[in-house]
């Protein structure tokens, strides 16, 4: 009876190289540092201008490492989209749990939506750089990031849907108007921060200012308490 050997059934039962691990942890490694460089050249020179050299310099590895982690700078710029996008909608989600009505919903939501993009300054300014409206998704560079401003628009707009039924807030326009209204102001509000120095010990003003215009454009009563039935009917009536 031919004898089995020890070694090749190990390796036949899928043990694991631990070079490769080694590998995989480079690999990791150079792709963090990449990112990171990278959001910093691209929030200073823009998409267009950024080049691979500098990001390959801001990343402390050669340009030749560079390239076999990303063939090119749109496959990086869609990585820290994906990895951003990924971030931003995860600090979001459970700011929405337990909330205390739609209003009380939407005022957390606009903490973590702000809390999440001024803990990223670099990634804040590859967006407001150019100029581009947050309204409009064609001015999206990439399919991530495209993906990424649906599913929040999408969670944006049930919850101001939700507002619209309930009678707390304004039914003049529909949702998705609302939305891009409010988008655009923020727009604006962060970029004032960026330019006065995006000083830390002005985030919670910055965002009670932005929870303020909310309640003052979009909800019906200013206390953010359900209309009486007379206002209800009144309302429809309109």
């Amino acid at each position: 009876m031919a004898r089995v050997s020890t070694r090749s059934s190990e390796k036949s039962a899928g043990s694991v190289d631990p070079k490769d691990g080694v590998k995989r942890a480079k690999l990791d490694m150079y792709r963090r540092l990449i990112l990171e460089a990278a959001e910093q050249v691209f929030a200073e020179h823009g998409y267009d201008d950024a080049k691979m050299q500098d990001i390959a310099q801001g990343a402390g590895i050669a340009l030749g490492t560079l390239y076999t982690v990303f063939p090119g700078k749109t496959e990086i710029y869609e990585a820290i989209q994906a990895l951003r996008g990924r971030e931003i909608l995860e600090s979001i989600f459970p700011a929405l749990q337990g909330h205390d009505g739609v209003v009380d919903a939407c005022k957390r939501g606009i903490d973590a939506y702000v809390r999440a993009l001024v803990a990223r300054p670099a990634f804040l300014r590859m967006h407001l750089r150019d100029g581009l409206s947050w309204t409009d998704p064609a001015s999206l560079r990439s399919g991530e990031e495209v993906a990424t401003w649906e599913r929040g628009m999408e969670l944006a707009v049930r919850l101001l849907q939700a507002g619209i039924e309930q009678g707390f807030l304004h039914a003049e326009s529909r949702p998705e108007l609302l939305l891009k209204m409010l988008v655009a102001a923020h727009q604006v509000q962060l970029q004032d921060w960026l330019d006065r120095g995006a000083r830390t010990q002005d985030i919670d003003a910055l965002i009670a200012s932005m929870q303020h215009h909310f309640v003052r454009a979009f909800v019906r009563d200013q206390q953010g308490e359900r209309p009486s039935p007379k206002r209800e009917k009144r309302a429809s009536r309109t």
